[in-house]
């Protein structure tokens, strides 16, 4: 159970690049703290625009709109990454995996992303912006606004965090967090939209064996969900013991009948 005055800050980081070598260009955040009268918003949007020391890419500029010129004034991303972790007891980002390469947190850390698909597998998508909507917390409000942006993002994630925080204890959340999930559907290729245990064995054999997606850190979910419905059907876990053979039945008397014939 997390202590009382316990802070998670909820961040997000726009970076020059969607792959790597990336580095930051605006870091977010929301503070949540567990008051005597439970979690809450203490703090935020904060947000602080970061020059990254390299060019930005044209695929992340369409979705920030943060162009060079915008960010050759900011902060050293070395002091980005001190603001955030600074004074926290746990970090939150809504894709964790993608964040963290960037904001490189010294603390534990809670991807509300992973966390939602577990609690809420059902949901249309688990976009940040979607689940908000879906669970209805609050609307078009103005710290929302503009959407791709590391403040108005972290206020979001940050709504999404106190109602999983209503079902899920701080440990819990973290352990999630930290592991590969077990996935309702398969979100792609011939099988999308189907249940994992719809899909042909044959398929599974695939996703495990023959493509590059064990390799790949973004399938550890989809490798980890294969591999479990792989092991439940391939593997018996009571092997009953093959029936033997029936035993031939011989007439001693046989070659007599054989005799009659002739």
């Amino acid at each position: 159970m997390a202590d009382p005055l316990t802070l998670i800050r909820v961040a997000d980081a726009e970076t020059t690049a969607l792959d790597d070598p990336k580095e930051l260009v605006e870091i977010g955040w929301t503070d949540v703290r567990l008051f005597p009268t439970g979690w809450a918003i203490e703090s935020g949007p904060h947000a602080r625009i970061v020059n990254p020391g390299m060019p930005i890419s044209p695929g992340a500029m369409s979705a920030h709109h943060l162009q060079d010129a915008d960010v050759a004034d900011g902060m050293a991303p070395d002091d980005a990454r001190a603001l955030i972790n600074t004074g926290a007891d746990f970090i939150c980002c809504h894709n964790l995996m993608f964040d963290k390469v960037v904001l490189k947190p010294t603390k534990p850390g809670i991807c509300t992303f992973k966390c939602a698909k577990d609690t809420y597998p059902n949901l249309e998508s688990h976009k940040n912006g979607a689940i908000w909507y879906a669970l209805g917390l609050g609307g078009g409000a103005r710290q929302m606004d503009p959407v791709h942006r590391a403040g108005p993002d972290s206020w979001t994630t940050a709504h999404i965090l106190l109602d999983l925080l209503r079902v899920l204890p701080v440990e819990t959340m973290v352990d999630i967090s930290a592991n590969p999930l077990r996935l309702l559907k398969i979100d792609f290729g011939e099988h999308a939209g189907k249940r994992f245990s719809e899909v042909p064995t044959k398929y599974l054999d695939w996703i495990l064996h023959k493509s590059t997606m064990p390799s790949d850190p973004k399938r550890e979910d989809v490798v980890h969900t294969a591999r479990l419905e792989w092991v439940k059907r391939t593997t018996d876990p009571q092997p009953q013991q093959a029936a033997r053979p029936a035993t031939e039945v011989v007439d001693p008397d046989a070659w007599r009948k054989d005799v009659g014939r002739f």
